[in-house]
């Protein structure tokens, strides 16, 4: 619930320095991220096809939710706001990537068992996990660097969070 309120306030407008405005772009990168580790989840418990499609839909939305929000501080002058919305905005196309690019197209096949797969289907699932490897790139590059961009802004990060442990979804943010 304290990503998803964080969510909704950096949605409106409402991060006054360095640290809110951290803690809004982690709250709706957060939300993307459980929405693309609830696809694995989905596939691995066979889930249906309308349940899979759904979940696309909501990281697609969430997604727009967050540009949409990033673009609110775009005059902010907070050290290193540019860079890290700049990364932002990288580390959610990527995730986009992912959705549009394969998932959709996966979607169907993830609805069934493995063991009924084409062989064409398995081909392009070995393309998405090519894809899904340079996603984790650039989600390292974005992890990393949120402690630079705190030190800069006089804060410390601390904790993990366990989006593992959220039963595989998030809401999706208005």
């Amino acid at each position: 619930m304290e990503y998803e309120e964080n969510a909704l306030e950096f949605a409106r407008g409402e991060a006054v320095d360095g640290e809110k405005y951290f803690e809004g772009i982690l709250a709706a990168v957060v939300l993307v991220d459980a929405d693309l580790r609830n696809s694995i989840v989905l596939d691995d418990t066979g889930a249906g096809l309308d349940e899979i499609m759904a979940n696309i839909k909501s990281c697609l939305v969430n997604i727009e939710t967050a540009r949409a929000s990033l673009a609110l501080y775009t005059t902010k002058t907070w050290p290193l706001r540019s860079e890290f919305h700049d990364l932002t905005l990288k580390w959610l196309k990527s995730v986009e990537g992912l959705m549009t690019d394969y998932l959709t197209e996966l979607a169907e096949p993830m609805s069934r068992p493995d063991s009924t797969w084409s062989q064409a289907e398995l081909d392009f699932y070995e393309t998405y996990i090519v894809a899904y490897d340079e996603y984790l790139k650039v989600d390292s590059d974005w992890v990393d660097y949120q402690y630079v961009f705190a030190a800069e802004n006089g804060f410390e990060i601390s904790g993990t969070i366990d989006v593992d442990s959220w039963n595989g979804s998030s809401e999706t943010i208005k």
